[in-house]
């Protein structure tokens, strides 16, 4: 039992945790994994529990972000510095939560303490992934990405809905073990949520109506990225219009190219929109390219942009879709909304301009509405609901993994993506540069991929769809529901506290 006491317990915590996320993907851990945490948390003192929460969580986000700290586009100084920083950010869930159990555990009970642990938790892993500085990323719905059934619980309540399913199940474990007169109440009603979710997505799986077929394309064209930005984008150009060729004469109606796929800025190298042009107009297909970009910007003069072009056959200019949601400190340094002269910082990031109005192509002809999330812009629930809810019936993800290696980050990358897939019911053609790129239906499962490290193309057929879930008409609540859940838990406890009739002195 010395595994699951303090400090062993908050540990074992952390690296069971770790185990169960991908790419190691031991999901079946995940429902097991905070057992030990709330074990330890529960048995010292608030003090104690704040300390070593803290230190288990920063070993637990360590080893889940580890390769943040890979990016091999910045200097390498300022990529280890920005991964101490997030990985001692996000440490403090840990932190606060164990704090939280310490607490409830003491002055009130081990159900108490059970029931603030998964609120708590839940609210911070919410609050950590939304807005400008949000990374919704080493969420616990994420251990559940490969088992398909639970996952269908997106559809719902988003990726949130997971992350509470598996908290609960930690909760309930927790006090089956440790309350014995309510054990036998305590096992039924852990068969019941562990059992009746999955069956429930199961069940939704099975009778799942597919939409008319789309022949989609995801090329790969894996430049390397130490020579992306010194090569000649002529050359790198000619690759993907080479991968691409073998496409003409099949049934494909889009092809899909990675984020920066061609390293200029494509609005003012005519040779490069020509060769772009000249492929959907010969090919018949069309092209979605992403590419730098530059705006007139006034007296702020050209504003840089990372942006998608969308190339139809016969259409002489190009529609441009800039990305919206900048990955922090790597693209732009946030909170330049209030403080404008944040914006003069420079710590080797891009320093893009925020898109500020959402796309959805509408090509017409064989092509339904759709629309391009760049990179980690497929993690936000509010930004991709947005694309929905205005008409977009097929998702394509454009992305460059390749500054963080052959690391967890890629294989992570994709299986939120895939969660993605099924909170809003839509496909997702996922072209990445380096991989792993992949052909994703709306329940989730990989249809077709290519592994990290290889060139090639994929295509196939994805359903196109036209219902609006449940979670994505809510995408933009999920923070003041859970905030006013915990808050629901915290007033139940204090009220529960103060009616508590008062102990007789021994």
């Amino acid at each position: 039992m010395r595994l699951v006491t303090p400090p062993a317990g908050f540990l074992l915590s952390a690296l069971l945790g770790i185990l169960s996320f991908p790419p190691l993907g031991a999901w079946p851990l995940a429902y097991v994994a905070m057992v030990p945490f709330l074990a330890s948390a529960s048995a010292v003192s608030p003090g104690r529990a704040l300390a070593w929460g803290y230190a288990s969580g920063f070993l637990f986000f360590g080893g889940l972000l580890y390769w943040i700290g890979f990016n091999c586009g910045a200097p390498p100084v300022l990529s280890w510095a920005s991964a101490v920083a997030m990985v001692a950010i996000l440490a403090t869930i840990w932190a606060l939560t164990a704090w939280a159990v310490a607490l409830a555990a003491a002055r009130r009970s081990l159900i108490a303490a059970s029931a603030l642990f998964v609120t708590l938790y839940l609210f911070l892993e919410v609050f950590w992934g939304t807005g400008e500085m949000g990374f919704p990323w080493a969420i616990w719905a994420l251990t559940q990405a490969n088992f398909l059934p639970a996952a269908q619980m997106a559809e719902v309540g988003d990726v949130w809905w997971i992350s509470l399913w598996v908290l609960a199940l930690n909760a309930l474990v927790f006090l089956a073990w440790k309350l014995r007169p309510h054990r036998r109440v305590c096992l039924v009603t852990l068969a019941l949520v562990l059992i009746v979710p999955p069956l429930l997505g199961w069940v939704r799986l099975k009778t799942f109506r597919l939409g008319a077929p789309l022949a989609v394309a995801a090329v790969q064209g894996n430049t390397p990225m130490d020579e992306k930005w010194q090569k000649s984008a002529e050359e790198i150009l000619q690759n993907y219009l080479d991968l691409s060729g073998s496409l003409p004469g099949t049934e494909t109606r889009l092809v899909v190219w990675p984020e920066t796929a061609v390293p200029v800025p494509l609005r003012f190298r005519p040779w490069a929109r020509q060769k772009l042009q000249s492929f959907a107009d010969s090919s018949g297909m069309a092209l979605l390219c992403g590419a730098t970009d530059y705006r007139d910007g006034g007296a702020a003069g050209m504003l840089p942009y990372n942006a998608a072009f969308l190339f139809l056959p016969g259409v002489r200019e190009p529609v441009t879709y800039a990305k919206m949601h900048l990955v922090p400190f790597g693209e732009r340094i946030p909170g330049q909304k209030l403080f404008p002269a944040l914006g003069k910082i420079r710590l080797g990031q891009a320093e893009f301009r925020p898109g500020d109005v959402p796309v959805v192509f509408r090509p017409g002809g064989a092509l339904p509405p759709f629309a391009c999330m760049i990179c980690f812009e497929v993690l936000f629930p509010d930004v991709v609901a947005g694309l929905v809810k205005n008409g977009a019936t097929l998702l394509v993800n454009i992305t460059e993994d390749g500054w963080y290696s052959n690391s967890s980050g890629p294989y992570q990358h994709l299986a939120l993506t895939r969660l993605r897939a099924i909170a809003t019911r839509r496909s997702i053609v996922r072209a990445v540069n380096s991989g792993v790129s992949a052909l994703i239906l709306p329940t989730g499962a990989v249809t077709a991929h290519l592994g990290y490290g290889r060139s090639g193309v994929i295509r196939g057929a994805l359903p196109v769809q036209h219902e609006i879930t449940l979670s994505s008409r809510l995408a933009g609540i999920w923070l003041i529901f859970y905030a006013g859940a915990l808050l629901v838990v915290l007033t139940v406890l204090f009220l529960a506290g103060r009616h508590r009739a008062p102990q007789s002195p021994s």
